[in-house]
């Protein structure tokens, strides 16, 4: 395998982070106005807490790599035992609530570039996990992706 620790997943993800968040200032767009802008405004803080809970919870098991930590253990309480990837589903919850503030269709458009590689990722993500945790495999089958109740 040419990249094992996925590090070109973390460099394409930081790309598209920059382009969801400059992507108003470089696509355009209308804004949003009373009850979405409100609504879009929570959407985008649910996905900050729901990101940052998740992140609290792997305490020293957290990296940017797609592969578990070398003494890492396996999390599944908290905020993980609704969702296997909720950081993931956090920071798209941002984004999407991001696109609906903007009302740029080219932030959402990169949001959706950015979700397509969270699947990805979590993909490569599910396959280190499985390989250094056997019990991994019954809590996939349980547990939401990324959001919790969701998907």
């Amino acid at each position: 395998m040419g990249d094992p620790k996925g590090v070109r997943f973390v460099a394409v993800q930081a790309a598209l982070f920059v382009v969801v968040g400059a992507g108003p200032g470089w696509f355009g767009g209308v804004g949003s106005a009373g009850a979405l802008r409100a609504l879009a405004l929570a959407v985008m803080a649910l996905g900050v807490v729901l990101a940052l809970a998740a992140g609290f919870r792997l305490g020293r098991n957290l990296t940017p790599l797609p592969v578990p930590v070398a003494d890492g253990r396996l999390v599944t309480s908290g905020v993980y035992a609704f969702a296997r990837h909720p950081i993931y589903g956090g920071l798209l919850v941002l984004a999407l609530g991001w696109s609906a503030l903007a009302g740029s269709v080219g932030t959402l458009a990169a949001t959706l570039a950015l979700w397509a590689l969270f699947e990805v990722k979590s993909r490569f993500e599910e396959r280190a996990l499985l390989a250094r945790y056997p019990e991994y495999a019954r809590y996939r089958a349980g547990t939401r992706r990324f959001v919790p109740f969701v998907y």
